[in-house]
This record gives structure tokens, C-alpha cells and sequence, in this order.
């Protein structure tokens, strides 16, 4: 009796130890479908979806369906994550650069390569189109954006290109500056800036266009000759001997410092107002010929003509490239007086004619630009404003 009471008592442990057991087994393949079964329906978020049939692989791997599930998806996803950054990248090469945006942000967060790409082509767009951006603000002339914008930036390349226009910004800039401060003392210098600034951006801000119109007036105001008091009668003569003795000691003065244009600038006036003038007119030969001698010469009344250009003073400029080019011997770069001396003739054309009557180029200047191609000259574009390249374009045609 005994003995089978043990029996049966064993035989009850042993059943209780067994369900316990065969219940944890279930446990786990219940989860496993579950998972299985969540994620059929998570096909808008495939990395969750490929998540669950993985884990649900993992925790029934005697199922082979949720194996095969999981690498069937999990293949799936990588192969289309690929494709998308594929054609991101082809996109943003291309320059389609909403395309490119579009496609790299499909590459989902399932592989942290793919998805570190398509994080990289994402960041390349942002900065092109900033770059876009400070591009289009240097037409309009927004300055101050391209700044902010340039700060913004990331990519290496585009802060490299960003950084050519924040360099004009600066020089843009300080040519304004400098010209404010030497409106009063030295307007001329302020001019010459200002032309700076025009060329650099005909768009810039501060309107520099206006301000050398008002420069050029207050000048012409200042060397006017004073009106006669009205008890003294005019005396045109008188005047004119003055202007004479003066423009000749100017000359005299600008030869012992070794400015030979200035000097003939000086002597041509002179000659304007007194044609005979023997001293004007021995001076100016002497000079002229030791100009078509004197290499060394010839390139600093080169210089001098193209400071007199930026200077707005178009008539000096023509005669003093017309003189250069007169002595082919020493005119080292012929090419170079040629296309200012087209400039200095399309500029104060278009300064001495209202904008309504102005016909375009005269040939003379056409002429000058066609000799500049010929001795194969190319202009700095930088510093030639918009109007005269334009003129320029067109006779490469």
C-alpha cells in the first residue's frame, strides 16, 4: 500500500512539472505569431515591419516562414533603399536638386551606410541651394544676405565658392566707404571708387551711379570760372591768359615729377585755349617723342591713360591711348590701350548722349575692340561694368 502511494504521488509531480514546461514553449511561438501577424499590416513603416518578422524568427526558429519572411523583407528594403539613393544622388549630379531632396529622404533608417548617404546627399542640396541663393542675392545686390548665408553653410566646396562673393562683398564694400570719406577732400579718389563698386556690382547698394553724377557736378561747379563782379566788365582775354599761366606751371610742375601724361593733359588744354601757344606745343612734341623712345614711358603713360578710365576721365584716357599706340616700337600691349581706348569712347558717349537718342557704339570704338581681339587681349570681367562687356561680347561675333 505504501509503495503504490509513493507511486502515484510521484506520477502527479512529474504531470506538474511537464505542463509548466510545455506552457513556456508555447509562450514563445504565440509571441512569435503575433509579431508575424503585426507585421503584415506595418507596410508603411518597413524597417518596424522588417524588425517584427525578424524577431519573430528569433523566437520561433523552427518556423522557416518567419525566417524566409525576414530575409525576403529585410533584402527587399535594402535593395529599394539603395535604388532611392541611387537616383538621389544621379539627381542632385544632374542638378535636379528637388528630385534629389525627394529621393535621399525615401532612404529609410534601416541600414545605417545607406542612410548616413542619403543623410550626406540631404546636406549637400541645403548647401547648394544656399549657394543658389547667395548667387541670385549678388544680382539683385542684396549684400548682406549673401553674409548671413554664407555663415549657414556646411559643405566645404560650397563654402569655398560662397566665399569668391563674400570677398566682392567686402571690396564692394570698402569702395563705398573709401568714397564717402573722401567725397569732400577728394572726390576725384572718390569717383575712382565708386567706379570700383559699379563695376564690381552694377546692383550694389548705396547707389553709386548717383553719387559720382553729384561728384561730377560738384567739380564742374567748383572749376567753373567765377562770374565777373557787375561793375567790372568782362575781361574773356584776361581770363583766358589765366587759365594759360596756370595749366603751364601745372605742366611745368607735373614734368619735374616725372608725370609725363599729366603734363600733356596740362599742355593740350593749353592748346585748347591758345592754339599757338609755342610752349605748349614744343612741350608736348618734346614729351611725345621721348614717350615713342622710352619703353619704360610708354607703359606708365599706359597706366596713367587706364587710372585716367576709372577715373571717369574718358577724354584724357582716349589721348593718352591714342599717343601710346602711335609708337608701336615701345607700345608693349597694344591689346590693352586698344579695348580702353574702346571703353573710354562707348563711356563718355554714353555719358554726353540722353538714353533715349543713344544709337549704340560708334565705329571708332568698335574698331578698338576688334584690334584688342586681334592682339588676342582678354579684359579683367571683374572690374569692366556690364554695358561695355556687352559691347565687347558682340564683337566676338
Amino acid at each position: 500500500m505504501t509503495l503504490r502511494r509513493f507511486a502515484w504521488i510521484m506520477s502527479f509531480v512529474l504531470l506538474a512539472a511537464t505542463v509548466p514546461a510545455s506552457r513556456a514553449q508555447e509562450k514563445p511561438k504565440q509571441q512569435a505569431r503575433d509579431l508575424a501577424e503585426k507585421a503584415k499590416s506595418e507596410g508603411n513603416d518597413r524597417p518596424q515591419q522588417v524588425k517584427d518578422f525578424c524577431s519573430a524568427a528569433q523566437l520561433d526558429p523552427k518556423e522557416k516562414k518567419y525566417a524566409d519572411q525576414c530575409t525576403s523583407y529585410r533584402t527587399g528594403l535594402t535593395q529599394d533603399d539603395t535604388a532611392m539613393l541611387a537616383s538621389a544622388i544621379a539627381a542632385y549630379k544632374n542638378h535636379d536638386l528637388d528630385r534629389a531632396e525627394s529621393q535621399a529622404k525615401l532612404v529609410s533608417s534601416y541600414d545605417q551606410k545607406l542612410s548616413g548617404q542619403a543623410r550626406f546627399v540631404l546636406d549637400l542640396v541645403r548647401n547648394q541651394r544656399l549657394l543658389n541663393q547667395v548667387q541670385a542675392d549678388w544680382k539683385t545686390g542684396d549684400l548682406d544676405a549673401i553674409l548671413t548665408l554664407s555663415q549657414s553653410m556646411t559643405n566645404a566646396d560650397a563654402k569655398s565658392a560662397a566665399a569668391i562673393y563674400v570677398t566682392n562683398v567686402n571690396a564692394y564694400k570698402n569702395y563705398m566707404s573709401q568714397a564717402q570719406s573722401l567725397a569732400q577732400s577728394n572726390p576725384e579718389e572718390a569717383i575712382r571708387q565708386l567706379n570700383l563698386a559699379r563695376t564690381l556690382n552694377p546692383n550694389g547698394p548705396g547707389n553709386p551711379a548717383g553719387m559720382i553724377e553729384e561728384l561730377q557736378k560738384a567739380i564742374q561747379a567748383k572749376n567753373a570760372p567765377p562770374m565777373p563782379s557787375p561793375k567790372t566788365p568782362p575781361n574773356p582775354a584776361a581770363d583766358i591768359a589765366r587759365k594759360v599761366a596756370k595749366l603751364l606751371s601745372d605742366a611745368r610742375a607735373a614734368e619735374k615729377q616725372n608725370n609725363q601724361q599729366d603734363a600733356l593733359n596740362d599742355y593740350a588744354a593749353v592748346l585748347k585755349l591758345q592754339p599757338a601757344n609755342a610752349e605748349a606745343q614744343a612741350s608736348t612734341d618734346r614729351i611725345q617723342a621721348a614717350l615713342k623712345n622710352d619703353p619704360a614711358a610708354a607703359r606708365n603713360e599706359l597706366k596713367a591713360a587706364i587710372h585716367s578710365f576709372y577715373a571717369s576721365q574718358f577724354d584724357d584716357a582716349r589721348r593718352a591711348l591714342l599717343s601710346y599706340l602711335e609708337s608701336p616700337q615701345t607700345a608693349k600691349d597694344p591689346g590693352a590701350a586698344d579695348f580702353y581706348l574702346g571703353a573710354s569712347l562707348v563711356e563718355r558717349s554714353i555719358l554726353q548722349t540722353p538714353q533715349a537718342q543713344w544709337k549704340g557704339p560708334s565705329p571708332e570704338a568698335l574698331s578698338a575692340f576688334q584690334e584688342a581681339r586681334k592682339a588676342n587681349y582678354q579684359p579683367l570681367r571683374n572690374y569692366v561694368s556690364p554695358a561695355i562687356l556687352k559691347i565687347w561680347d558682340s564683337t566676338s561675333q
